[in-house]
């Protein structure tokens, strides 16, 4: 294994030297993409969701779901609250709240690893704003399209219970409102950021590299074998990079390929949470996502006949992102801030 690794690192390499021009467009996209998508609808609600957790607010401000939720599922009330903010604030906040309640002593890392197979989602911000109005010009397919990928990973959670009961090792409930606590939440909100983007640019790299060897032209003629249409060239690089579901054309078929695809997360996300989840086993997890993928496809395809017909003019290349174009360079200063601020704990630590 180690000498084909070595080999690929050498072809990579070579290619990074020979086409230096499409290697810049590929990072340009991502960086693009990270600063006027990603950026700007996960960083906050993750600084939220690591707040609320660090506070332990989340015990009183989550409750009205938390309470039935715990018990329908039959799952600790305190992780139904991870399970929550896991599935409505994006896929990388879960794997960071679990590491967190790993890293205090209060989960066991197999109990974490069971817990992430649900605590997995892209949240509404993304669902419904890109996939939603981009792709199919509509925000209440976006909603549809939320609300079938949360009932996969409620499904999840009735199947991950079965192993057997989860809860949190008994500790006093505490609430932390310092400034510390949100300071501490915005440091976690930082990392989270920079890993997710700096993914996001890795992956781009390695999907231009994987198109100009012919791997994206296999798996285009693959997909169309198996029915996907026009789609049959967006699949696979959505499989590997999760933001280029945007591409996704309004097909017949479309919607339940997207509820498939967010469902999964693409390797991109998956390898996000390998950074994020210290050491937890990830082997479940990843079957999970193909169970959870099933699941979502198998879901929308009554909800699919329902939608309105695709708004042609909604569907412009930049009719999403522009609102986000004017916001690029606050973005740039937010993650100038969280740099900073890392370098400032780091500073204070050593």
């Amino acid at each position: 294994m180690k000498y084909f690794l070595s080999i690929i690192a050498v072809l990579a390499a070579v290619f990074l030297i020979a086409e230096p021009k499409m290697i810049a467009g590929a990072v340009g996209a991502a960086v693009t993409d990270c600063l006027e998508v990603i950026v700007p609808s996960l960083f906050a609600f993750t600084v939220l969701a690591a707040y609320l957790q660090r506070s332990g607010l989340y015990r009183t401000a989550l409750r009205p779901l938390t309470f039935p939720l715990s018990k329908l599922l039959r799952i600790d009330e305190e992780l139904c609250a991870v399970f929550v903010l896991a599935n409505i604030g994006g896929y990388p906040v879960g794997a960071s709240l679990l590491a967190e309640l790993v890293r205090r002593g209060a989960l066991s890392e197999k109990n974490a690893a069971r817990m992430l197979c649900c605590c997995f989602g892209s949240g509404p911000s993304f669902i419904i704003g890109i996939v939603g109005m981009r792709v199919f010009g509509s925000a209440a397919a976006g909603l549809m399209l939320f609300a079938v990928c949360f009932l996969s990973s409620v499904i999840m959670a009735f199947i991950v219970r079965t192993g057997g009961e989860i809860a949190l090792k008994s500790s006093e409930a505490r609430y932390d409102l310092t400034a510390d606590a949100f300071i501490s939440s915005v440091m976690t909100g930082a990392r989270v950021m920079f890993t997710v983007c700096a993914m996001i640019v890795g992956f781009s790299v390695i999907s231009a590299m994987l198109g100009y060897v012919g791997v994206n032209s296999l798996f285009e003629r693959l997909f169309g074998l198996l029915g996907a249409g026009e789609n049959s060239g967006e699949i696979f690089a959505a499989m590997l990079e999760v933001t280029r579901i945007k591409s996704i054309a309004p097909t017949s078929g479309a919607f339940p390929v997207c509820a498939a695809l967010l469902s999964f997360g693409g390797v991109c996300v998956i390898m996000q949470v390998a950074a994020l989840s210290g050491k937890m086993p990830l082997k479940r997890f990843i079957i999970s996502r193909i169970t959870a993928s099933a699941i979502s496809a198998f879901a929308a395809i009554p909800l699919s006949k329902t939608l309105p017909p695709a708004d042609v003019q909604a569907l412009a290349p930049n009719a999403y992102a522009e609102p986000f174009t004017k916001n690029a360079a606050l973005s740039v200063c937010v993650l100038i801030m969280c740099a900073i601020l890392l370098l400032e704990v780091r500073r204070g630590k050593s």
